[in-house]
């Protein structure tokens, strides 16, 4: 049927279309379960927002409840109540797609992300503030859909492959790739041997493997990547060997960052993180010698501190 801009009205949901731009691309299906069970029991109250199709008389599109537009289709429901709005431009749709939801559960990112890279191409803006704006997205979320976007389109696929599992079930997390993505860039930046050697997709992809393959506890594991690119960056470790492991890294998929970190840097990160403290430390205790007596527990403490460091530097063999 047809119906007029701004009017409220029924009709059958096999008129309707879901919005080719809804950044909601996904839909878990344990929850589209929860919502049949609740609409065979009370139908839908909500109306759907639609719009007439320019190009089909009778037919509409929809901008908001494609939940219950799906499962009003799968339980066979004669009509359902719409409210037309008048079509959007492209732009527009696509915009207000996002302001229609941005208040509503999250969506997955990658869906967040390939309707941020249509937008993009649409309108020729891609900085972060600007998008974030129109959208109405947080400029975190912004910036973590753009780095999304720079993974290779294979790996895309196996996040979009998922998408519509609960999060427990899901092998190619979007948290996995941002933490694998961060880890690549910094370690070719720390590491100039490994850029030259392995591109940033072919260390995504072997990084991936190790969650694929059950490697990994935590995809946090990642984060002592940066750890081993601190130990390079303040050659803290001799180079070569930094090299030797983050290849090891790279190539052997039962080795974790957690372990290499620990069996090539940990110890040398450790002490330097002391050094700085003691550094501070001396500082401070520089202020007090113009400040008259010291406190007994001062004393104490320091006396403390002086037999532990000729400790040290009595058992050190690097004197």
């Amino acid at each position: 049927m047809s119906s007029s801009a701004g009017q409220v009205s029924v009709v059958t949901p096999g008129a309707i279309a879901p919005n080719p731009k809804n950044p909601r691309l996904y839909f878990n299906d344990e929850r589209l379960d929860q919502l049949r069970t609740s609409l065979q029991e009370v139908g839908v109250l909500v109306p759907l927002i639609v719009y007439e199709d320019p190009a089909a008389a009778g037919e509409f599109v929809l901008m908001d409840g494609e939940r219950r537009w799906r499962c009003a289709l799968d339980l066979g429901f004669d009509a359902v109540p719409v409210n037309v709005i008048p079509p959007p431009s492209s732009v527009d749709n696509l915009l207000r797609m996002f302001n229609i939801h941005s208040v509503r559960e999250e969506w997955s990112l990658i869906a967040i992300a390939l309707s941020l890279r249509e937008l993009i191409a649409m309108t020729g803006e891609d900085r972060e503030g600007r998008l974030a704006e129109e959208t109405g997205l947080t400029r975190s979320t912004v910036r973590r859909a753009k780095r999304l976007l720079s993974l290779p389109a294979s790996e895309l696929r196996l996040i979009q492959e998922e998408a519509h599992l609960d999060r427990n079930e899901q092998v190619h997390r979007e948290d996995l790739y941002l933490e694998v993505e961060r880890a690549a860039s910094v370690l070719r930046t720390a590491l100039p041997e490994i850029a030259e050697t392995y591109s940033k997709p072919e260390i995504v992809r072997q990084f991936v493997r190790k969650r694929e393959e059950g490697s990994l506890n935590a995809v946090t594991d990642f984060r002592d990547v940066g750890k081993l690119a601190k130990a390079a960056s303040e050659e803290l470790v001799d180079k070569p060997r930094l090299v030797l492991a983050a290849r090891r890294l790279i190539e052997d998929i039962s080795a974790t960052p957690p372990d290499v970190y620990e069996e090539v840097a940990a110890h040398a990160v450790e002490q330097s993180e002391l050094a700085r403290r003691i550094e501070l430390l001396t500082d401070s205790l520089e202020g007090y010698q113009q400040r008259g007596a010291l406190t007994t527990t001062l004393r104490r403490q320091l006396r403390r501190l002086r037999e532990q460091i000729d400790q040290l530097l009595g058992t050190s063999r690097s004197g």
